[in-house]
């Protein structure tokens, strides 16, 4: 395979991703495919504590201290008035087993360590917990 005329322009949401990209990169039947994203670490310089308290305080504290202890916002507040905040990905190993998290699709997981994405996106994990914007 010639990566250097790989010029194959396709779609994510198109039904027939898989085997359109299958046929671009010349991959034959059942040849495992490999995609690896980047990492990205965080950018703000923050040395991110532990966490030493219950999970379900964290939408109680003030939006200026869930930003020093590493969490992050993800988007504006939703029709509810609610903004989706990101746990720190130090944190990871920290997250109680079986705590319900709500991810970045808007779906609510429980975290299954060692199932659960460990994937981190500027630091921030891809779920964290709803806070209402107006506390």
């Amino acid at each position: 395979m010639d990566l250097e005329k790989f010029d194959a322009i396709l779609d994510m949401n198109d039904p027939q991703f898989a085997e359109k990209l299958r046929a671009a990169i010349g991959a034959r039947p059942g040849e495992t495919i490999e995609v690896r994203t980047p990492q990205f670490e965080r950018t703000d310089g923050l040395t991110v504590p532990k966490p030493i308290m219950d999970f379900a305080k964290l939408p109680s504290l003030f939006e200026e201290t869930l930003k020093e202890i590493g969490c992050q916002k993800w988007d504006e507040p939703d029709k509810d008035g609610n903004v989706l905040w990101l746990y720190p990905a130090e944190w990871y190993d920290h997250i109680p087993e079986g705590h319900v998290m709500r991810c970045i699709d808007g779906t609510d997981e429980p975290m299954k360590h060692g199932v659960t994405d460990s994937d981190m996106r500027f630091g921030a994990l891809a779920y964290g917990f709803l806070r209402k914007a107006s506390l």
